[in-house]
């Protein structure tokens, strides 16, 4: 595990994650989320994963949906489609912190553009600009 952040970069909102990604609900109306480089979870989807992961296996496990919108209604799935555009946003900004680091330690595009699939002229172009800041409206 790496140590944990300066008290000082925890207050910076820049470094905290924007939403739950299970539950997709924002920062502001979940509170303290605890992140990792690519998700995040709040108090209490963590609670319910950890019911879930201290409770005996059944003999016989029912059938779950094959996907996570498949046991959503019409109208329960457009209210989460925003929310799945801001966790898209998220990620992408994400993925633009990482590969500033990469430039601040002058790794080439090529390279970076290598690790992600593409070319260095697409990498170059997607990333030239470095990180957007996020609006929080």
């Amino acid at each position: 595990m790496s140590p944990e952040r300066s008290g000082e970069d925890r207050e910076d909102p820049r470094s905290q994650p924007f939403m739950c990604s299970f539950c997709l609900r924002p920062r502001e109306e979940t509170g303290v989320l605890a992140a990792a480089p690519t998700a995040a979870i709040c108090r209490d989807c963590a609670a319910g994963a950890l019911k879930l992961l201290e409770a005996p296996r059944p003999a016989a496990p029912g059938p779950l949906p094959a996907t996570p919108w498949d046991a959503l209604s019409n109208d329960e799935l457009l209210e989460r489609l925003p929310r799945v555009a801001e966790a898209r946003d998220q990620v992408e900004e994400h993925l633009r912190r990482w590969v500033d680091v990469a430039r601040g330690r002058n790794i080439s595009w090529a390279v970076i553009g290598s690790s992600l699939g593409m070319s260095r002229q697409s990498a170059w172009e997607r990333f030239r600009s470095g990180v957007q800041p996020h609006s929080q409206t």
